[in-house]
């Protein structure tokens, strides 16, 4: 019910009708009753992953809240066979139209993943011009509850600046490609992102051997695509 007010009036509106049909207009034999109402449905708790992505929305651990229009929320899944990590969103939202166009009919499709298969977030939760370790930093603990929450099967960090910072190696992306590495007991992969492709479309065969070595070690090698 809305106000105070306007439930005390429907509620002796009630009262008065009960003594109409009693033929008590005065009141003599029906007492005037106080009504409660009680709420019938329950109100629906919040998921943790709402609670997260709104202490998320508000952060000011670092500028990059400066620069965030609307924060971009991830394409979440429970249990998913992959979490692809992309190291910041591209404005508003995580990937960019010709992003997300490239991500899916390349990385999606390439390890011949069914829709609810594949979960998708960022690294830095905030809009950036440039990776940063100290503004990763102030989103790690996010990243690492996120990772607890989604609970994976694997995951593939998408471009140098994700996976040198998730695996802690200062090594060439040549040399982190290729491998299966684990972090807090998932396994990881890597490979290059949409926007890696979309600047470099040399890229394509190496992307295409990182997608034929993933699909054989998550285990969707044998599907028609």
């Amino acid at each position: 019910m809305g106000d105070k007010f306007t439930e005390g009036y429907l509620m002796s509106l009630i009262d008065d009708a009960e003594r109409i049909i009693l033929s008590d207009p005065l009141g003599d034999k029906v007492p005037y009753l106080s009504y409660t109402l009680k709420e019938t449905e329950k109100k629906r708790e919040e998921s943790p992953f709402s609670v997260l992505y709104k202490e998320v929305a508000s952060c000011h651990a670092c500028n990059g809240y400066e620069t965030r229009g609307v924060f971009a929320e991830p394409v979440i899944k429970k249990n998913p066979k992959v979490l692809f990590i992309a190291p910041y969103p591209e404005g508003s939202i995580i990937f960019s139209p010709q992003s997300m166009e490239k991500f899916r009919a390349w990385w999606k499709l390439s390890l011949l993943l069914e829709e609810g298969e594949w979960a998708l977030t960022t690294l830095i939760k905030c809009p950036v011009s440039s990776f940063s370790k100290e503004v990763a930093d102030s989103c790690r603990n996010t990243l690492r509850t996120e990772m607890s929450l989604i609970a994976p099967e694997a995951m593939v960090l998408l471009g140098y600046d994700t996976a040198s910072y998730m695996l802690r190696k200062n090594l060439p992306m040549d040399e982190m490609r290729g491998r299966k590495f684990v972090v807090n007991h998932i396994p990881v992969f890597v490979t290059y992102s949409p926007s890696d492709y979309i600047n470099n479309p040399s890229l394509q065969r190496p992307i295409w051997n990182d997608m034929l070595f993933i699909r054989k070690s998550i285990g969707t090698e044998g599907r028609k695509a």
